[in-house]
């Protein structure tokens, strides 16, 4: 919410149907991963294996969360860059250390 125009009610209402929509997803999933992608359906005297349903669900509800999500209006982030000079915190091998 941080990267986003507050003010505007539009990008603020794109934000939590993209919430809401992420939600959705990680139940499709849990879902599928309790049932499996493939279920049996048993009709009468027929017994045949098809796809999970909830796949399909899935496929939809990530192409719109795509979607949504190219549309949002994100305000750049500033990162502070370091000194070119200054030293790092770990202890990585300089390029003259491995030859």
């Amino acid at each position: 919410m941080n990267r986003i125009n507050q003010d505007d009610l539009l990008e603020v209402d794109k934000v939590k149907r993209y919430i809401a929509i992420v939600k959705q997803i990680r139940k499709l999933q849990s879902a599928i991963n309790k049932t499996g992608v493939m279920t049996t359906t048993i009709n009468a005297s027929q017994e045949f294996t098809k796809t999970n349903p909830a796949l399909n669900e899935l496929n939809k509800l990530t192409k719109t969360l795509i979607t949504l999500e190219n549309s949002i209006k994100f305000e750049m982030l500033y990162v502070p860059e370091l000194p070119k000079d200054e030293k790092k915190d770990n202890d990585e091998p300089e390029v003259s250390d491995l030859y």
